[in-house]
């Protein structure tokens, strides 16, 4: 019993070690962040240019939304960078330097920074009008939050670019292993939050008692305020496909984190996250960028190496010689490096939830 005890403390400060290197000497979903990145960043660009004529009106100090609510000591808004004055001249420089700093995010020039202007631009703007708001909104303020802590402009993004000329930054420094731990602890943050919208969701459903009869999305599809007139019809015209596709939804949104626990149904569950968002931006026309919101965070889900893999796959359709991707070994040689790796590939496995 003596000699158990030891034994059992140094197998759980191994392991504790090994996960600690797993995380701190690689950051994962890269490429996945980057694309969330850009996704969201679009978004909160579209935001301001979607309303850009009708700004004053909507989001101004003499708005639809009276400035009393928005101001009121008792109110449930939180801070805004609006309420600092009710200017007309405040009004436009705040709007437009939002407008700025998310298309700077998107692109990702001084990525971290303009992340938190972004937020805090974006919150600001929340604020002003909350009755605009949507689900989507709510996750894309949350979602930004955790992101101030990832990498997400180390690919497709200006700052990727201007790396390459940098010195290469050592993998095993104490600044950078730190910088990984945090990238990592925003990623499983995203991902954590985005299960927790599907698993929430997927229980008040099974409360709901047209969820239970398999009729819900039949009321869903006549929405005249979100519907699609002549296209809608064709499913909800159907009994069979309602209900199943309602019994599919639900059964989908409880199972979604449970998928993602293995590695082989973890593609299948993005592919079906995905593709159930795009049925509800068709289907549901008023709610594309709360669909496209949550897409964005699912792409955080999956490892560089599924993108890479995919990469291949589509140069392999097109009839395009199959080259090597950065830091990946070829047949005839080492592996090719990757110009704007911040850390080389390390022979250590991707966290349970962040591996291929």
């Amino acid at each position: 019993m003596r000699t158990g005890v030891p034994s059992l403390v140094l197998r759980v400060r191994t392991r504790f070690h090994t996960a600690l290197d797993r995380l701190s000497l690689n950051r994962h979903a890269l490429i996945g962040s980057a694309l969330a990145r850009i996704i969201l960043g679009g978004l909160g660009f579209y935001l301001y240019a979607r309303d850009y004529t009708q700004r004053a009106y909507l989001w101004g100090p003499d708005g639809v939304w009276p400035w009393q609510n928005f101001t009121a000591p008792d109110g449930q808004q939180g801070f805004s960078l609006y309420s600092v004055s009710r200017s007309s001249t405040w009004f436009e420089i705040v709007f437009h330097l939002g407008m700025i700093f998310a298309l700077l995010f998107m692109l990702g020039w001084k990525t971290r920074v303009m992340n938190v202007l972004h937020y805090v631009f974006l919150w600001s703007l929340h604020q002003r009008n909350p009755v605009l708001l949507d689900g989507g909104d709510n996750i894309t303020v949350i979602v930004l939050v955790f992101f101030i802590f990832v990498d997400s402009g180390a690919r497709f993004s200006l700052d990727s670019r201007r790396k390459k000329t940098d010195k290469p930054v050592d993998p095993n420094s104490f600044l950078f292993r730190i910088g990984s731990l945090l990238h990592n602890a925003g990623i499983l943050a995203a991902i954590l939050q985005i299960c927790t919208v599907y698993l929430v969701s997927g229980m008040y459903k099974v409360q709901g008692p047209k969820w239970q009869n398999g009729t819900a999305l039949y009321y869903i599809l006549r929405t005249n305020e979100f519907g699609w007139p002549g296209v809608n019809r064709f499913i909800y015209e159907s009994a069979t496909l309602v209900v199943a596709i309602t019994y599919a939804t639900v059964f989908f949104q409880l199972a979604f984190t449970f998928l993602l626990l293995n590695r082989k149904w973890r593609v299948f569950a993005v592919a079906g996250g995905i593709l159930m968002h795009f049925g509800i931006a068709v289907h549901m026309a008023g709610l594309i960028t709360f669909s496209l919101t949550v897409v964005a965070v699912e792409l955080v889900i999956m490892s560089d190496a599924h993108y890479l893999r995919m990469s291949r796959a589509l140069r392999h359709l097109e009839g395009r010689p199959r080259t090597a991707e950065p830091g990946t070994a070829r047949a005839d040689g080492p592996a090719t490096p990757d110009p704007g790796e911040k850390a080389p590939p390390s022979p250590v496995p991707d966290p349970v939830l962040l591996s291929s």
